[in-house]
């Protein structure tokens, strides 16, 4: 993992710290040692922060932009796909009782905690990236898909299933005569 996203607490000056970070996917796979690989192949990933200290808490907004190759989800072809998203979290020293199970009153969902005086950003960009990925990527939005009977890619080509196709369980509707 990169050093460089390790933030030294006690050294935030007071205006803030600017982090700029541009990756390929080596640097993302390395996230996924312990567990299995993701569904996706992240191409590269710009991220942009400031850091912000009041006191002991530590204030990150960020904005990130992604190149995903990934699946699509109508055509099933590879697909390269960008995503852009804004990121903010607090972090706030943890403290013995915080490795408790506590219920957590609303406000402090929106708040993490870190240890010592380090702050790695590796799994937050990395939480991040996962975050923007699309339900449902699609390789462009005017994708047709596959043929739902032989399974053609229908922006390949196209094929006369749809005018001869008669769902049988509604065939018998075929053939009902409607008087006014």
């Amino acid at each position: 993992m990169s050093n460089s996203l390790k933030i030294n607490v006690v050294t935030v000056p007071e205006d803030g710290l600017n982090i700029v970070f541009s990756e390929n996917g080596k640097w993302f796979e390395e996230c996924f040692q312990d567990s299995g690989e993701p569904d996706f192949n992240l191409r590269e990933v710009d991220v942009h922060c400031q850091i912000t200290k009041a006191s002991s808490t530590i204030f990150i907004k960020g904005n990130l932009s992604v190149l995903l190759g990934i699946c699509c989800s109508r055509c099933l072809e590879d697909a390269n796909i960008s995503v852009d998203g804004d990121f903010s979290y607090t972090l706030v020293p943890a403290k013995p009782e915080t490795k408790e199970e506590l219920e957590l009153q609303a406000e402090e969902l929106e708040i993490s905690y870190y240890q010592g005086d380090f702050i790695d950003l590796t799994p937050i960009i990395c939480e991040q990236v996962i975050l923007q990925i699309p339900i449902k990527p699609l390789c462009s939005e005017e994708c047709k898909g596959l043929c739902p009977h032989c399974g053609m890619n229908l922006n390949v080509a196209s094929c006369n299933c749809h005018l001869e196709f008669i769902d049988p369980r509604l065939a018998v509707l075929k053939n009902i005569k409607i008087k006014n």
